[in-house]
């Protein structure tokens, strides 16, 4: 800091030197003494010091003050709106004195901070106005889809029934994703953490994916690992259902296993595997990879949301896999005395 601040007051250390040099440079060519020289040198260094030290003082306060800003950005304009409000007679503290260039700067400040905040309330509301409508629409799709189930269990001809139904609980997971995909970007989540016990969460989840398993013929290897955790049941659910699914659609035939051990659950498929390139980019928003390309309907979502939602509730996603040979996924699950927090998504492990 003290570096910044004599390079922010060169030009004035640059002038006294040039006195000082040109007062010892006329005293050599007329042969008299150095002693006027020196004691230009000495009054223009205790100058410095007298006005140098309050100048540094100031200059710290004022650094320490806009790295405050830095973290809380409203409290600095707070800050500059109730100074800038006042008379520049009226401050006490001679330190507090601004000039007109500085002023204009704190006024920049004070707008530039107003337009944020009112384009953060604009876009909160149309933000919560959207949610509102995404979320009264998932509830009115969920009326029809519940009376296409009822005529689908009505229907004679099993096959085609069953046919139906995976096509309707794959549209289910879409309405449940639109949804989810929504709350995650609010500002509260409605987040509970609870003791969970992590195998009945796993077989509600493949229960709920039965019929997609049975419409492509394929087996599950269930082993109870006995796990009990400290997280949110929701969103774990959801990870795991969003795992499962994927499992299922990059998978022909074969079996899906799922085991775990004191603190993490695996689900691994036999299905197409993930090409090692795409293996730093599957949690990126929108990035469907080489599967994606020759699964049509792929969005590119699933993983990011289950990247957002396991950054949620403090877990880890690692995937290991290899094409051809299937997709091995592990869910590392926070510790009892783990802390939870909204941490940023990051690629491949978080």
């Amino acid at each position: 800091m003290l570096g910044s601040y004599l390079r922010s007051r060169l030009s004035a250390i640059l002038s006294g030197t040039v006195c000082i040099l040109v007062s010892a440079f006329i005293c050599w060519i007329y042969g008299k003494s150095l002693m006027p020289a020196i004691l230009t040198a000495a009054i223009l260094l205790l100058l410095g010091m007298v006005f140098g030290v309050p100048g540094y003082r100031k200059f710290a306060k004022k650094h320490a003050m806009l790295e405050r800003g830095m973290e809380f950005p409203e409290s600095l304009a707070d800050d500059f709106s109730a100074k800038l409000r006042q008379r520049e007679g009226e401050s006490t503290d001679p330190e507090e004195k601004i000039g007109l260039l500085e002023e204009d700067y704190r006024k920049l400040v004070v707008k530039l901070f107003e337009e944020a905040s009112k384009e953060r309330e604009s876009h909160s509301s149309s933000y919560h106005a959207m949610l509102d409508y995404y979320t009264m629409w998932v509830h009115q799709i969920k009326t029809p889809i519940s009376a296409l189930s009822l005529i689908i269990q009505n229907m004679k001809d099993q096959e085609t029934a069953s046919r139906l139904k995976a096509q309707l609980l794959q549209v289910e997971n879409y309405v449940d994703m639109a949804l989810n995909y929504l709350r995650l970007g609010s500002e509260s989540n409605d987040l509970q953490f609870s003791k969970v016990n992590v195998d009945d969460v796993v077989r509600s989840e493949i229960k709920r994916a039965m019929t997609l398993f049975l419409s492509k013929g394929l087996s599950v290897d269930f082993q109870p690992s006995n796990l009990e955790v400290t997280t949110d049941k929701k969103w774990l659910g959801f990870i795991v259902g969003q795992l499962i699914s994927n499992a299922i659609k990059y998978q022909k035939s074969g079996t899906v296993h799922f085991y775990g051990n004191e603190n993490s659950i695996t689900i691994e498929d036999e299905g197409t595997g993930i090409a090692k390139e795409d293996l730093p980019r599957i949690f990126e928003k929108g990035y469907t990879g080489y599967n994606g390309h020759n699964e049509k309907k792929s969005t590119g979502l699933g993983l990011y949301l289950v990247k957002c939602a396991a950054d949620m509730i403090s877990a880890k996603v690692v995937f290991d896999s290899e094409v051809g040979r299937g997709t091995r996924v592990t869910v590392l699950l926070p510790k009892p005395a783990s802390t939870f927090g909204m941490n940023s998504c990051s690629f491949r492990e978080w």
